[in-house]
């Protein structure tokens, strides 16, 4: 078991197999809900890979204590995953970063018999102590689909996944130093826009089939610390929008991106995916070498 003691719900979900709730603590996020089936059968579609991949995400092998994991979605997204428990039937935790780049967060599932039926008490804590307010909240709305997901799954035995979200977002966290990323020499450094001779004007995508670069629209880049943008998509009838923020977090920064739009392009379903994950591949390098410039600025020896 881990060094925290178990957690017992303080929520009031009295029907079976009912909808998740959710609420906000100092520091976390906790949504729980009651499952018909008991934990001995809830259990393995929370760690076995072929039972997590039919709701949540595609775990790349078994979960071990200690072992990196990755947990895939089809849209590109993904988390880096640590194994710190594994108690069968009791409680599951990981460390996790979202892209592998994101700060590392603590989730800890705890499972209980629900002695009135028979069946579970489920609920999942997620810690992060540099959450804002608005952050937390839409936490907690994300994991209270994930745990629809999964109610319904145990429920019908069918696959309840997503399959693509409209958002690519994620974040860097930087050391303390000079680094300024949204200065716009060291912007051009790591995000992977190249000028026509006056401005920007077109965002590279670089992968395994080569680069493709994309028309850029609505530049504007405010006080080194707000960029937005949009990029033109072939035969797409909207154009994702991004916006790049730097804040103050502890005593360094943190860089973020939302690149909004990837689900109303008007494209086929398969062509939105390869291109969300693309586009998805590039912005994870892209925050991967902004924090390899901050941490040279930082540490130049």
């Amino acid at each position: 078991m881990s060094d925290e003691e178990p957690v017992e719900s303080p929520f009031d979900v009295t029907a079976p197999d009912g909808e998740p709730v959710g609420e906000l603590l100092p520091g976390a996020v906790r949504v729980a809900v009651r499952l018909l089936a008991p934990p001995e059968n809830v259990w393995p579609a929370l760690t076995e890979p072929a039972r997590v991949g039919r709701w949540f995400g595609d775990l790349a092998g078994p979960l071990r204590v200690g072992e990196d994991n990755r947990l895939g979605f089809e849209d590109g997204d993904f988390f880096t995953v640590r194994p710190t428990v594994l108690a069968p039937g009791r409680e599951l935790a990981y460390d996790w970063r979202f892209l592998g780049v994101g700060k590392r967060q603590r989730v800890r599932w705890t499972l209980a018999t629900d002695e009135a039926t028979g069946g579970t008490l489920l609920a999942v804590t997620d810690h992060d102590d540099t959450r804002t307010p608005a952050e937390a909240g839409q936490l907690r709305d994300g994991w209270t689909d994930f745990l629809t997901r999964l109610a319904a799954h145990l429920r019908t035995g069918h696959g309840t996944r997503y399959a693509l979200r409209d958002d690519i977002d994620g974040a860097v966290d930087l050391p303390a130093g000079p680094y300024r990323p949204l200065a716009y020499a060291a912007l051009l450094d790591w995000l992977p826009v190249a000028e026509d001779g006056f401005r920007p004007a077109w965002f590279f995508v670089v992968d395994d089939e080569g680069p493709r670069r994309f028309a850029l629209r609505d530049w504007e880049l405010h006080d080194e610390r707000r960029l937005v943008f949009a990029v033109d998509i072939p035969g797409a009838r909207t154009h994702p929008a991004c916006e790049v923020t730097v804040a103050a977090v502890g005593s360094g920064q943190r860089l973020a991106f939302a690149h909004r739009g990837w689900t109303r392009l008007g494209l086929s379903e398969s062509r939105a995916q390869e291109l969300r994950r693309r586009f998805t591949a590039t912005w994870v390098a892209a925050l991967a070498t902004a924090r390899d410039h901050a941490r040279r600025a930082a540490d130049p020896a």
